[in-house]
Protein backbone atom coordinates (compact mmCIF):
# COMPACT_ATOMS: atom_id res chain seq x y z
CA UNK A 1 0.00 0.00 0.00
CA UNK A 2 1.38 3.44 -0.92
CA UNK A 3 2.72 5.59 1.87
CA UNK A 4 0.19 8.02 3.31
CA UNK A 5 -2.85 6.00 2.21
CA UNK A 6 -4.93 3.61 4.32
CA UNK A 7 -7.93 2.04 2.67
CA UNK A 8 -8.13 4.89 0.21
CA UNK A 9 -8.04 7.61 2.86
CA UNK A 10 -5.10 9.91 3.67
CA UNK A 11 -3.13 8.59 6.66
CA UNK A 12 -2.61 10.77 9.75
CA UNK A 13 0.49 12.96 9.57
CA UNK A 14 2.76 13.13 12.60
CA UNK A 15 3.83 16.75 12.97
CA UNK A 16 5.07 18.80 15.90
CA UNK A 17 3.47 22.20 16.54
CA UNK A 18 5.95 24.19 14.46
CA UNK A 19 5.77 21.78 11.52
CA UNK A 20 1.99 21.81 11.69
CA UNK A 21 1.78 25.58 11.29
CA UNK A 22 3.95 25.33 8.20
CA UNK A 23 2.05 22.36 6.80
CA UNK A 24 -1.41 23.88 7.33
CA UNK A 25 -0.40 26.77 5.04
CA UNK A 26 1.07 24.51 2.36
CA UNK A 27 -0.35 23.35 -0.97
CA UNK A 28 0.02 19.77 0.27
CA UNK A 29 -2.48 20.51 3.02
CA UNK A 30 -4.91 22.08 0.54
CA UNK A 31 -4.61 19.11 -1.80
CA UNK A 32 -5.06 16.60 1.05
CA UNK A 33 -8.19 18.34 2.31
CA UNK A 34 -9.59 18.51 -1.24
CA UNK A 35 -9.02 14.77 -1.73
CA UNK A 36 -10.61 13.97 1.63
CA UNK A 37 -13.64 16.13 0.80
CA UNK A 38 -13.98 14.53 -2.62
CA UNK A 39 -13.92 11.03 -1.09
CA UNK A 40 -16.43 12.05 1.59
CA UNK A 41 -18.80 13.48 -1.02
CA UNK A 42 -18.38 10.34 -3.12
CA UNK A 43 -19.41 8.20 -0.14
CA UNK A 44 -22.40 10.43 0.55
CA UNK A 45 -23.46 10.08 -3.07
CA UNK A 46 -23.00 6.31 -2.91
CA UNK A 47 -25.11 5.95 0.25
CA UNK A 48 -27.77 8.32 -1.05
CA UNK A 49 -28.10 6.19 -4.18
CA UNK A 50 -28.40 3.07 -2.03
CA UNK A 51 -31.11 4.77 0.04
CA UNK A 52 -32.92 5.75 -3.16
CA UNK A 53 -32.67 2.20 -4.56
CA UNK A 54 -34.03 0.80 -1.29
CA UNK A 55 -36.93 3.26 -1.31
CA UNK A 56 -37.63 2.34 -4.93
CA UNK A 57 -37.64 -1.39 -4.09
CA UNK A 58 -39.98 -0.84 -1.16
CA UNK A 59 -42.21 1.31 -3.34
CA UNK A 60 -42.39 -1.40 -6.02
CA UNK A 61 -43.18 -4.01 -3.39
CA UNK A 62 -45.90 -1.78 -2.00
CA UNK A 63 -47.28 -1.16 -5.49
CA UNK A 64 -47.57 -4.90 -6.12
CA UNK A 65 -49.46 -5.33 -2.85
CA UNK A 66 -51.66 -2.35 -3.64
CA UNK A 67 -52.37 -3.71 -7.13
CA UNK A 68 -53.47 -7.02 -5.64
CA UNK A 69 -55.77 -5.21 -3.23
CA UNK A 70 -57.19 -3.11 -6.07
CA UNK A 71 -57.99 -6.25 -8.07
CA UNK A 72 -59.88 -7.59 -5.08
CA UNK A 73 -61.74 -4.29 -4.67
CA UNK A 74 -62.56 -4.21 -8.39
CA UNK A 75 -63.92 -7.72 -8.23
CA UNK A 76 -66.22 -6.55 -5.45
CA UNK A 77 -67.46 -3.72 -7.67
CA UNK A 78 -65.81 -0.84 -5.76
CA UNK A 79 -63.79 1.99 -7.30
CA UNK A 80 -60.04 1.50 -6.72
CA UNK A 81 -57.76 4.33 -5.62
CA UNK A 82 -55.11 5.77 -7.96
CA UNK A 83 -51.97 3.62 -7.94
CA UNK A 84 -49.81 6.78 -8.01
CA UNK A 85 -50.48 8.26 -4.59
CA UNK A 86 -48.98 11.70 -3.97
CA UNK A 87 -48.69 12.42 -7.69
CA UNK A 88 -50.86 15.15 -9.19
CA UNK A 89 -53.19 14.61 -12.12
CA UNK A 90 -50.94 16.57 -14.52
CA UNK A 91 -47.91 14.44 -13.66
CA UNK A 92 -49.97 11.23 -13.92
CA UNK A 93 -51.07 12.30 -17.38
CA UNK A 94 -47.45 12.92 -18.44
CA UNK A 95 -46.37 9.55 -17.04
CA UNK A 96 -49.11 7.88 -19.06
CA UNK A 97 -47.83 9.58 -22.22
CA UNK A 98 -44.29 8.46 -21.36
CA UNK A 99 -45.48 4.89 -21.01
CA UNK A 100 -47.26 5.13 -24.35
CA UNK A 101 -44.28 6.79 -26.05
CA UNK A 102 -46.45 9.70 -27.27
CA UNK A 103 -44.59 12.68 -25.77
CA UNK A 104 -41.45 14.36 -27.13
CA UNK A 105 -41.00 17.16 -24.61
CA UNK A 106 -41.71 17.94 -20.94
CA UNK A 107 -42.14 21.60 -19.98
CA UNK A 108 -42.72 21.87 -16.25
CA UNK A 109 -40.83 25.00 -15.18
CA UNK A 110 -42.20 26.65 -12.01
CA UNK A 111 -44.86 23.98 -11.48
CA UNK A 112 -44.04 23.24 -7.81
CA UNK A 113 -43.17 19.63 -8.57
CA UNK A 114 -42.60 17.66 -5.39
CA UNK A 115 -39.72 15.26 -4.86
CA UNK A 116 -42.13 12.35 -5.13
CA UNK A 117 -43.43 13.61 -8.47
CA UNK A 118 -39.88 14.22 -9.73
CA UNK A 119 -38.90 10.66 -8.86
CA UNK A 120 -42.08 9.24 -10.43
CA UNK A 121 -41.38 11.11 -13.67
CA UNK A 122 -37.75 10.04 -13.76
CA UNK A 123 -38.57 6.42 -12.99
CA UNK A 124 -41.13 6.36 -15.80
CA UNK A 125 -38.58 7.82 -18.23
CA UNK A 126 -35.94 5.24 -17.27
CA UNK A 127 -38.40 2.34 -17.42
CA UNK A 128 -39.57 3.38 -20.90
CA UNK A 129 -36.25 4.67 -22.24
CA UNK A 130 -36.14 2.30 -25.22
CA UNK A 131 -39.25 3.83 -26.77
CA UNK A 132 -38.74 7.36 -25.47
CA UNK A 133 -38.67 10.32 -27.87
CA UNK A 134 -38.40 12.97 -25.16
CA UNK A 135 -35.84 15.53 -26.30
CA UNK A 136 -36.71 18.45 -24.00
CA UNK A 137 -36.81 18.27 -20.21
CA UNK A 138 -37.50 21.70 -18.70
CA UNK A 139 -37.73 21.68 -14.90
CA UNK A 140 -36.53 25.16 -13.90
CA UNK A 141 -37.71 26.51 -10.56
CA UNK A 142 -38.94 23.23 -9.03
CA UNK A 143 -37.17 22.84 -5.69
CA UNK A 144 -37.02 19.05 -5.51
CA UNK A 145 -33.38 19.18 -4.37
CA UNK A 146 -30.48 16.79 -4.82
CA UNK A 147 -32.55 13.60 -4.81
CA UNK A 148 -34.65 14.94 -7.66
CA UNK A 149 -31.51 15.94 -9.57
CA UNK A 150 -30.09 12.46 -8.94
CA UNK A 151 -33.28 10.92 -10.33
CA UNK A 152 -33.07 12.91 -13.57
CA UNK A 153 -29.34 12.22 -13.77
CA UNK A 154 -30.27 8.54 -13.99
CA UNK A 155 -32.48 9.45 -16.95
CA UNK A 156 -29.66 10.98 -19.01
CA UNK A 157 -27.19 8.31 -17.90
CA UNK A 158 -29.38 5.68 -19.57
CA UNK A 159 -27.89 4.60 -22.91
CA UNK A 160 -31.30 4.98 -24.59
CA UNK A 161 -31.90 8.54 -23.41
CA UNK A 162 -32.99 10.95 -26.16
CA UNK A 163 -32.88 14.12 -24.02
CA UNK A 164 -31.13 16.98 -25.82
CA UNK A 165 -32.15 19.90 -23.61
CA UNK A 166 -31.93 19.54 -19.81
CA UNK A 167 -32.98 22.47 -17.63
CA UNK A 168 -32.30 21.93 -13.92
CA UNK A 169 -31.96 25.59 -13.02
CA UNK A 170 -33.26 26.76 -9.65
CA UNK A 171 -33.91 23.23 -8.39
CA UNK A 172 -32.17 23.62 -5.00
CA UNK A 173 -29.14 21.60 -6.10
CA UNK A 174 -26.00 21.35 -3.94
CA UNK A 175 -22.69 19.58 -4.49
CA UNK A 176 -24.32 16.17 -4.03
CA UNK A 177 -26.63 16.72 -6.98
CA UNK A 178 -23.78 18.23 -9.00
CA UNK A 179 -21.65 15.11 -8.43
CA UNK A 180 -24.48 12.86 -9.62
CA UNK A 181 -25.08 15.04 -12.66
CA UNK A 182 -21.36 15.07 -13.51
CA UNK A 183 -21.21 11.27 -13.44
CA UNK A 184 -24.24 11.10 -15.73
CA UNK A 185 -22.69 13.58 -18.17
CA UNK A 186 -19.67 11.31 -18.54
CA UNK A 187 -21.99 8.63 -19.94
CA UNK A 188 -24.49 10.77 -21.84
CA UNK A 189 -24.21 11.25 -25.61
CA UNK A 190 -27.34 13.30 -26.33
CA UNK A 191 -27.62 16.41 -24.12
CA UNK A 192 -26.76 19.54 -26.11
CA UNK A 193 -28.10 22.27 -23.81
CA UNK A 194 -27.58 22.20 -20.03
CA UNK A 195 -28.94 24.76 -17.56
CA UNK A 196 -27.79 24.57 -13.93
CA UNK A 197 -28.23 28.27 -13.17
CA UNK A 198 -29.56 29.88 -9.97
CA UNK A 199 -27.97 27.52 -7.45
CA UNK A 200 -26.28 29.05 -4.43
CA UNK A 201 -25.58 25.69 -2.81
CA UNK A 202 -23.05 24.43 -5.36
CA UNK A 203 -19.47 25.08 -4.24
CA UNK A 204 -16.25 24.86 -6.22
CA UNK A 205 -16.23 21.10 -5.49
CA UNK A 206 -19.50 20.54 -7.33
CA UNK A 207 -18.56 22.90 -10.15
CA UNK A 208 -15.20 21.15 -10.36
CA UNK A 209 -16.91 17.78 -10.90
CA UNK A 210 -19.05 19.20 -13.71
CA UNK A 211 -16.04 20.99 -15.21
CA UNK A 212 -14.11 17.72 -15.22
CA UNK A 213 -16.97 16.01 -17.03
CA UNK A 214 -17.09 18.84 -19.57
CA UNK A 215 -13.38 18.42 -20.20
CA UNK A 216 -14.11 15.22 -22.09
CA UNK A 217 -17.77 15.77 -23.05
CA UNK A 218 -18.22 16.09 -26.80
CA UNK A 219 -21.95 16.75 -26.85
CA UNK A 220 -22.90 19.81 -24.79
CA UNK A 221 -22.85 22.97 -26.89
CA UNK A 222 -24.61 25.38 -24.51
CA UNK A 223 -24.01 25.72 -20.75
CA UNK A 224 -25.79 28.11 -18.39
CA UNK A 225 -24.21 28.56 -14.94
CA UNK A 226 -25.46 32.10 -14.31
CA UNK A 227 -26.43 33.24 -10.81
CA UNK A 228 -24.55 30.40 -9.11
CA UNK A 229 -22.34 32.40 -6.71
CA UNK A 230 -19.25 31.02 -8.44
CA UNK A 231 -16.05 31.95 -6.62
CA UNK A 232 -12.55 32.15 -8.04
CA UNK A 233 -11.86 28.43 -7.50
CA UNK A 234 -15.06 27.37 -9.23
CA UNK A 235 -14.46 29.60 -12.25
CA UNK A 236 -10.82 28.46 -12.44
CA UNK A 237 -11.96 24.84 -12.66
CA UNK A 238 -14.45 25.72 -15.40
CA UNK A 239 -11.65 27.51 -17.23
CA UNK A 240 -9.54 24.34 -17.11
CA UNK A 241 -12.40 22.37 -18.64
CA UNK A 242 -12.85 25.02 -21.31
CA UNK A 243 -9.24 24.64 -22.42
CA UNK A 244 -9.77 21.03 -23.46
CA UNK A 245 -13.45 21.08 -24.42
CA UNK A 246 -14.02 21.07 -28.18
CA UNK A 247 -17.82 21.08 -28.32
CA UNK A 248 -19.05 23.97 -26.16
CA UNK A 249 -20.22 26.94 -28.24
CA UNK A 250 -22.10 29.06 -25.71
CA UNK A 251 -21.34 29.65 -22.01
CA UNK A 252 -23.38 31.94 -19.73
CA UNK A 253 -21.58 33.15 -16.58
CA UNK A 254 -23.71 36.19 -15.77
CA UNK A 255 -24.31 37.37 -12.20
CA UNK A 256 -21.42 35.57 -10.53
CA UNK A 257 -19.88 38.64 -8.88
CA UNK A 258 -17.77 36.60 -6.47
CA UNK A 259 -15.58 35.12 -9.21
CA UNK A 260 -12.92 37.83 -8.73
CA UNK A 261 -9.71 37.07 -10.58
CA UNK A 262 -11.22 33.82 -11.77
CA UNK A 263 -12.57 35.90 -14.64
CA UNK A 264 -8.98 36.47 -15.77
CA UNK A 265 -8.36 32.72 -15.83
CA UNK A 266 -11.53 32.24 -17.85
CA UNK A 267 -10.29 34.89 -20.28
CA UNK A 268 -6.94 33.10 -20.53
CA UNK A 269 -8.77 29.90 -21.48
CA UNK A 270 -9.92 31.73 -24.62
CA UNK A 271 -6.32 31.64 -25.82
CA UNK A 272 -6.64 27.87 -26.33
CA UNK A 273 -10.33 27.28 -26.99
CA UNK A 274 -11.33 26.82 -30.64
CA UNK A 275 -15.06 26.10 -30.37
CA UNK A 276 -16.67 28.79 -28.18
CA UNK A 277 -18.83 31.27 -30.12
CA UNK A 278 -20.77 33.09 -27.37
CA UNK A 279 -19.04 34.16 -24.14
CA UNK A 280 -21.15 35.99 -21.52
CA UNK A 281 -19.46 37.53 -18.47
CA UNK A 282 -22.08 40.23 -17.85
CA UNK A 283 -22.65 41.69 -14.37
CA UNK A 284 -19.55 40.26 -12.74
CA UNK A 285 -17.75 43.37 -11.49
CA UNK A 286 -15.17 43.04 -14.28
CA UNK A 287 -12.72 45.91 -14.83
CA UNK A 288 -10.28 47.00 -17.53
CA UNK A 289 -7.60 44.59 -16.28
CA UNK A 290 -9.83 41.61 -17.11
CA UNK A 291 -10.71 43.20 -20.43
CA UNK A 292 -6.99 43.35 -21.21
CA UNK A 293 -6.76 39.58 -20.66
CA UNK A 294 -9.64 39.07 -23.11
CA UNK A 295 -7.90 41.34 -25.60
CA UNK A 296 -4.67 39.33 -25.28
CA UNK A 297 -6.62 36.13 -25.93
CA UNK A 298 -8.09 37.62 -29.09
CA UNK A 299 -4.63 38.61 -30.27
CA UNK A 300 -3.02 35.26 -29.53
CA UNK A 301 -5.77 32.90 -30.66
CA UNK A 302 -5.87 33.16 -34.45
CA UNK A 303 -8.31 30.23 -34.65
CA UNK A 304 -10.95 31.57 -32.26
CA UNK A 305 -14.58 30.92 -33.20
CA UNK A 306 -15.93 33.72 -30.98
CA UNK A 307 -18.76 35.73 -32.50
CA UNK A 308 -20.25 37.42 -29.42
CA UNK A 309 -18.69 38.64 -26.18
CA UNK A 310 -21.17 40.02 -23.63
CA UNK A 311 -19.75 42.20 -20.86
CA UNK A 312 -22.81 44.22 -19.87
CA UNK A 313 -23.05 45.89 -16.49
CA UNK A 314 -19.33 45.76 -15.62
CA UNK A 315 -16.82 48.37 -14.46
CA UNK A 316 -15.30 48.83 -17.91
CA UNK A 317 -14.22 52.28 -19.10
CA UNK A 318 -13.47 53.89 -22.46
CA UNK A 319 -9.89 52.64 -22.13
CA UNK A 320 -11.07 49.04 -21.86
CA UNK A 321 -13.32 49.42 -24.89
CA UNK A 322 -10.50 50.85 -27.01
CA UNK A 323 -8.19 48.03 -25.86
CA UNK A 324 -10.66 45.54 -27.32
CA UNK A 325 -10.80 47.51 -30.57
CA UNK A 326 -7.01 47.46 -30.71
CA UNK A 327 -6.98 43.68 -30.27
CA UNK A 328 -9.59 43.19 -33.00
CA UNK A 329 -7.63 45.32 -35.43
CA UNK A 330 -4.18 43.91 -34.65
CA UNK A 331 -5.39 40.32 -34.95
CA UNK A 332 -7.41 41.13 -38.07
CA UNK A 333 -10.29 39.27 -36.43
CA UNK A 334 -13.05 38.31 -38.87
CA UNK A 335 -15.35 36.29 -36.60
CA UNK A 336 -16.46 38.68 -33.85
CA UNK A 337 -19.52 40.70 -34.81
CA UNK A 338 -20.68 41.94 -31.41
CA UNK A 339 -19.01 42.98 -28.15
CA UNK A 340 -21.70 44.19 -25.77
CA UNK A 341 -20.53 46.87 -23.31
CA UNK A 342 -23.93 48.43 -22.63
CA UNK A 343 -24.56 49.65 -19.06
CA UNK A 344 -20.80 49.88 -18.48
CA UNK A 345 -18.82 53.08 -17.89
CA UNK A 346 -18.13 53.58 -21.59
CA UNK A 347 -19.22 56.81 -23.25
CA UNK A 348 -18.31 55.96 -26.84
CA UNK A 349 -16.29 53.60 -29.00
CA UNK A 350 -14.68 53.93 -32.42
CA UNK A 351 -15.66 50.45 -33.65
CA UNK A 352 -19.26 49.55 -34.57
CA UNK A 353 -18.71 45.99 -33.40
CA UNK A 354 -18.48 47.31 -29.84
CA UNK A 355 -21.89 48.34 -28.47
CA UNK A 356 -21.97 50.93 -25.68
Amino acid sequence: MPDGVRGGYPAPIDLNSSDFSEWIASQECTDSLARALEMANSKILEYTKKKWDLEKALKERGAKKEHHEEEQVAQEGESPESPKKGVGQNIRSIIQQIEQGTIDGIQLSFKNITLGEAKALAEAMVANAEKSTIKTLELYGNEFGDEGVMAFSEVIANENSAVEKLDLGGCDMTDLGAFALAEALKKNKTVRTLNISSHTGITSQGIGAIAKALGTNSCITKLDVSSCVLDRDGVSLLAQGLKTNTALKDIDLRFNEQMGNGAAEMACALKQNRSLEVFDLSYNDINDDIVNEIALALQENKETALRTIALRGNNITDAGAERLVQALNESNNQTITDIDLTTCNVASCSDKRVRV
